[in-house]
């Protein structure tokens, strides 16, 4: 690993939560994750309130490569609602040793 990988390493093990995932050789397996909820890309007209909401996710906690519709349950640790998320966009950062999996409702 680099010293930036590392770094990322140490940020996921300060910030995740757990998870439950479900797909790539998993079933209801409880692993941790990053969340991200920000802003989405600017809409150019009225409404603009779409979001983005993706999970981090090491590659070591995955047996196999995630594919969408893989499911992710996780519970808001501020408000201890429960939301169940289903895969939509899989991004492979190898640069940190995760995952970027962009969620939706499912």
């Amino acid at each position: 690993m680099t010293e930036f990988s590392d770094a990322a390493a140490d940020l996921h093990q300060a910030f995740a939560d757990p998870i439950t995932y479900t797909g790539a050789g998993l079933n209801g397996a409880t692993i941790t994750g990053t969340k991200y909820d920000v802003a989405g890309d600017l809409f150019q007209g009225a409404g603009s309130t779409a979001r983005r909401v993706w999970f981090e996710i090491q590659q070591g906690d995955l047996p196999q490569a995630p594919a969408k519709r893989n499911g992710v349950r996780h519970t808001d640790p501020m408000t201890g609602i429960t939301t169940d998320w289903s895969v939509i966009d899989i991004a492979r950062r190898d640069d940190i040793g995760a995952f970027d999996l962009t969620v939706e409702k499912a």
